[in-house]
């Protein structure tokens, strides 16, 4: 599918070539696209002809089919994640900075929300009114439909076909559908980039071959494996974790292996109290929470718990599992696949010796359902001061090699080098606290632009991949989207029940598990998830019936 895409942007693309050469840059530039890829891509754009646009702001013009780029402004994005300690960003938005003066007469500017606190500090960043221009969202984990409910996001729909022309071009009529609200377009989709969210522990395969389990691939095996860690791994926690209100590994891990619920519309935070009931049925709302096998999950967690399988002040301990995992001190770390890809390499350096394992929690039901293309989105305050040269620079950003190459990856022989193989790989000299970079829009993200890196690990990844690629299973909600503005203090009360309880249940720490599960069903039941429920329901089932 995205190769056919990819073949017809391209064929488009070289028909306005032909039609349309000669277009260069200037401060007021024709209408018109240009090769992706290429560095002509600089702020041209076609696709709502050669009329007049003025756009929200008014400072970036379509007169007769040309931007008017001559006024000079910085570009607001915000993003999450913590900034690279040595300062390398600030160097490589400075070589960015000349290259987009250049082309569009204006500068990037990047506000960073760290990984602390990241939703309350986002949310007060959209209630205080900013105008940052770009903002990273997330239709899965960062209130991206509730915050366009609450009109946080500009409406793109007219923008696009004038300052973001590749990426309109590039976009089904379906999947704008799938970014858009109530008839407007308040978020860019991720659709270049193949990748399959498919949760996994990663774990010591030489320690568990050690202790007579070839393989950790179902709950039964876990138990044996973290068993053997706690009996034979004295400097080792079997599962070195400290709990937090978003702690749900165990609980997605006990779904994917004991029930058939799948996670879709409704799910309300990282808690997940409400369900779709099946891949084959999932138009139906459910709560796994309410479902008998629960109260038998929480009773093994307790278990679990009391056998030493984490620390005992597991909710309130800071631990970094990824560099307890690392150094031998514990014995799992639970990631995405996608992080499971860079972890060979990590290992290795820390440990040759070890060898690594990955127990995938889908592995079980050999699928599992592909992200919708909101899943890490990016969309416009709707405070932007600079919304049209803001979607001019997401073009760049997704579509032209060169600027893909050095927001993707840095400066080429600092940050990387390309080697005669065509790969890329670390400079000579490179050193991490110093040279570190990261990008972290990951909606711009484009498969047909990346320099694979050099990994001697290659065949590990490529049988991951050989794996998980067949158990992809398409999105069946589509653009389907849950209006919650008739039950908002519902979803407000139902996750704060799930905050509350499902980490210390999944941990063993609250107590009784039955009463303790009891507790937790009464507070969703007091929070209205029956109401809720029912909305969700009714909602999908009329959308599946228009269908």
């Amino acid at each position: 599918m995205k190769m056919k895409r990819l073949i017809s942007v391209i064929m488009l693309v070289c028909m306005l070539c032909l039609s349309l050469s000669g277009c260069g840059k200037s401060k007021e530039t024709k209408a018109t696209d240009s090769d992706p890829g290429s560095n002509q891509a600089a702020g041209t754009t076609e696709g709502s002809g050669e009329g007049n646009f003025k756009g929200p702001s008014g400072n970036t013009p379509v007169k007769d089919g040309k931007i008017d780029t001559s006024k000079f402004v910085t570009v607001k994005m915000l993003v999450l994640g913590d900034p690279p300690a040595g300062g390398a960003d600030k160097k490589v938005l400075a070589e960015l900075n000349k290259e987009l003066k250049e082309r569009l007469n204006a500068e990037l500017e990047i506000q960073w929300i760290e990984w602390n606190n990241y939703e309350t500090k986002y949310q007060m960043e959209l209630v205080s009114g900013s105008d940052i221009d770009l903002i990273f969202t997330s239709s899965t984990w960062l209130n991206l439909w509730e915050n366009s409910e609450k009109d946080a996001f500009m409406d793109m729909s007219e923008m696009l076909p004038y300052y973001a022309p590749l990426l309109w071009a590039d976009t089904k009529k379906e999947e704008w559908d799938g970014c858009t609200y109530k008839g407007k377009i308040v978020a860019l989709p991720e659709h270049r980039k193949w990748q399959l969210s498919t949760p996994l522990f990663a774990y010591r395969k030489d320690w568990a071959k050690e202790f007579g389990i070839e393989n950790v691939n179902s709950m039964d095996t876990l138990e044996q494996y973290l068993k053997g860690v706690k009996d034979n791994k004295p400097d080792a926690v079997p599962y070195n974790v400290g709990g937090s209100a978003a702690s749900n590994e165990l609980y997605s891990l006990w779904m994917r292996q004991d029930t058939d619920y799948i996670l879709g519309p409704g799910s309300v935070g990282m808690a997940c109290p409400v369900a779709n009931k099946s891949y084959e049925e999932p138009w139906t709302a459910v709560s796994p929470v309410f479902d008998d096998k629960f109260i038998d999950f929480a009773k093994k967690m307790k278990a679990w718990g009391d056998a030493g399988f984490w620390p005992e002040d597991v909710m309130s301990a800071t631990i970094d599992t990824k560099a307890a995992f690392l150094s031998g001190k514990s014995g799992l770390y639970s990631m995405n696949v996608s992080n499971y890809y860079p972890l060979f390499q990590e290992l290795a350096k820390e440990n040759p010796e070890a060898e690594l394992g990955a127990f995938f929690f889908d592995e079980k039901r050999g699928y599992c359902v592909a992200d919708v293309m909101t899943q890490d989105s990016c969309s416009i305050t709707a405070n932007a001061k600079n919304p049209e040269r803001a979607l001019m620079m997401y073009d760049l950003f997704q579509y032209d090699k060169d600027i893909y190459h050095l927001t993707q990856y840095g400066i080429e022989g600092q940050q990387y080098v390309v080697n005669k193989d065509g790969y890329r790989e670390k400079p000579e000299g490179y050193d991490k606290d110093r040279d570190d970079y990261i990008w972290d829009m990951w909606s711009t993200r484009n498969d047909a632009l990346e320099i694979p890196e050099f990994n001697p690990f290659k065949e590990q990844i490529d049988e991951v991949n050989a794996k998980i690629k067949p158990w992809t299973k398409m999105n069946p909600w589509g653009s389907f989207i849950v209006d919650t503005s008739t039950v908002n203090s519902q979803v407000t009360a139902i996750n704060e029940a799930g905050t509350t309880w499902l980490p210390a249940i999944q941990f063993g720490k609250a107590g009784d598990p039955s009463d303790a599960v009891k507790q937790y069903r009464d507070a969703l039941t007091n929070a209205g998830i029956d109401s809720y429920m029912q909305e969700v329901e009714k909602q999908m089932q009329d959308y599946n019936n228009s269908k």
